[in-house]
């Protein structure tokens, strides 16, 4: 009779089993590998894309329509993608971006020409200003918690507890009201949307630095007179509206970084400091106000002027230190300011000729 082949794996067959586990293994691992490789190129190059600055072998013009178009791809990112649990974080990202928007369209403003700035920093605007509830709740929060641990004694242990509470269910009522109304969002994310096809039919006058001298010289002169005004009246409205035009500088050479990568990065640097200590100022301005409005949020009159003097003692604190250092980013006239910029331009970036 003859006998059946033997198809049993046995010991040889565990063997060629394990081979061609192994096999499988090396190939599951090499295309895992080839898809985190091909993940980072893609992120790198999304990166770069998005970067919010100028580079040296693009136009004025196709630096600028992509420095928007990716300050609008990262706000619709955060703002489309984000759980409702991230919210807050995803409005305060966007905020940031739309911020930065109307900073560039105000650099190029003398290339774009007025009509198209105005549509565009007016949308800009607002958009910003219908998700500007939750921020403002969440700032005074973070100011109230930032003020506590600077405070040292000054504040009793419990002195804030029922302004805390207060400000915490401001920041939730504010939240749940953006989450269970989804239009707001839609809003935001379409008007965010319509920009972007807006932004391929932008036209440039100009080339080169001459697209961005303009802006750039009123972006500086603005905030000059601003710090100037903060000085000689240091109200809260002109300490804003200085810190406003910082931003504007500090943003604006973020853009302008090719002109001189290393000095550019250091006197954005200083910028942001002074952007920071007058933002600081101007959210203890803000809590201060609602610690007036809510004195039942204190034990008794004595405990809330009390809150209201360390406001003022640390308010005073970051003024000194704005009025020190902005003098020093203000020294030269917009025209010096301007020529530097010109010179570190022309020396460094490569101005490639080719059609707006």
């Amino acid at each position: 009779m003859a006998r059946t082949p033997d198809i049993s794996l046995g010991n040889g067959g565990a063997g060629a089993s394990r081979e061609v586990g192994a096999a499988a293994a090396v190939v599951g691992a090499a295309a895992i590998a080839g898809k985190l490789v091909w993940d980072r190129r893609a992120d790198a190059e999304r990166e770069a894309e998005q970067a919010f600055r100028l580079y040296r072998d693009e136009t004025i013009p196709d630096g600028i329509r992509r420095v928007a178009r990716g300050q609008l791809d990262q706000a619709r990112a955060e703002l489309a993608e984000a759980p409702k649990r991230k919210l807050a974080a995803a409005v305060h990202d966007t905020r940031k971006s739309l911020k930065r928007l109307r900073t560039t369209v105000r650099l190029a403003r003398g290339a774009i020409g007025d009509e198209i700035y105005r549509r565009e920093n007016a949308a800009f605007r607002d958009s910003g200003r219908r998700l500007s509830g939750v921020r403002d709740a969440s700032v005074l929060m973070e100011t109230l918690d930032e003020l506590e641990t600077v405070s040292g004694d000054d504040l009793p242990w419990g002195a804030t507890a029922k302004l805390h509470e207060r400000l915490e269910d401001e920041r939730k009522q504010a939240l749940e009201s953006l989450s269970a109304d989804d239009a707001v969002v839609t809003a935001v994310v379409a008007d965010i949307e319509e920009a972007r096809t807006r932004t391929a039919a932008w036209t440039f006058e100009t080339q080169g630095f001459e697209a961005l001298e303009p802006g750039l010289r009123r972006i500086y002169r603005r905030g000059r007179k601003a710090m100037r005004c903060a000085q000689a009246d240091p109200t809260n409205e002109n300490l804003h509206e200085w810190r406003k035009r910082v931003k504007d500088l500090w943003h604006a050479e973020q853009i302008m970084r090719p002109a001189a990568p290393k000095k550019m990065k250091k006197l954005a640097r200083r910028t942001h400091a002074l952007s920071d200590l007058l933002g600081d100022d101007h959210d203890l301005a803000e809590l201060r106000l609602s610690v007036g409005r809510h004195p039942d949020s204190f034990d008794d009159r004595v405990a809330q002027v009390a809150q209201m003097a360390v406001i003022d003692r640390r308010r005073n604190e970051l003024q000194r230190q704005a009025f020190a250092l902005g003098p020093k980013l203000y020294r030269r006239s917009p025209k010096r300011f301007v020529e530097a910029m010109e010179r570190r331009w022309r020396n460094h970036v490569q101005p490639p000729a080719a059609a707006a």
